[in-house]
């Protein structure tokens, strides 16, 4: 490696390529799945399943080092890169809310609880397998998704499983507090992947 590797995920992750991009072709579109696999495309991003091989993601920075630029593209987002302006153009690729269009997003709980030690999600089962009418920790952020971290930006909020998104891979729920920040108020629908959730309220 010639710089120091800056992605969360250790070098021999497996991701997938397209056979044009292993062929010697340039990668034009990124996708970071919201279960944490990488895809990478060239100048089609419509190729059928089969022509998508298995390689480690280091192999895919070594060769191509402008997608160094995107070790912190979040879960559930893609990017495109732009010729003329020089950089990856950068989507959300997912019905979960964004700063800009809710004015706050939901933390990976799965992310913080390697930071935080007051997080602790249920096991990867249980999130997965939520029933209606289930109560969830999920932390709201209220800030950009990019922008610096501070004080005051987050809070707890416990939300009602209403619905499951099957579509989606998630759940849609209602939150069940009376948020600090305005953005986000009691009663307010929310679509929500099982990485976002930081606790399950359990009865007994």
């Amino acid at each position: 490696m010639t710089t120091a590797w800056k992605f969360p995920d250790a070098p021999n992750t497996a991701c997938y390529a397209t056979t044009d991009i292993l062929n010697g072709s340039p990668v034009k579109h990124v996708y970071h799945d919201y279960d944490g696999d990488w895809q990478f495309h060239g100048a089609s991003h419509e190729e059928t399943a089969s022509s998508l091989q298995i390689v480690c993601l280091a192999e895919m920075i070594n060769h191509h080092d402008l997608l160094t630029d995107l070790h912190d593209l979040p879960y559930g987002w893609r990017a495109q890169w732009n010729e003329g302006a020089r950089h990856w153009d950068r989507f959300k690729d997912n019905p979960f809310p964004s700063f800009a269009d809710h004015g706050y997003y939901l933390e990976d709980a799965v992310w913080l609880a390697a930071y935080l030690t007051d997080i602790q999600p249920p096991p990867a089962e249980v999130r997965e397998n939520l029933a209606i009418a289930s109560h969830v920790k999920i932390v709201f952020r209220f800030a950009p998704e990019d922008a610096d971290r501070g004080d005051n930006q987050c809070e707890r909020l416990w939300v009602e499983v209403t619905a499951i998104d099957e579509q989606n891979n998630g759940y849609i729920g209602r939150i069940d507090n009376h948020p600090y920040h305005p953005a986000a108020r009691y009663g307010d629908l929310v679509s929500f992947h099982s990485l976002h959730v930081a606790d399950r309220y359990n009865k007994e």
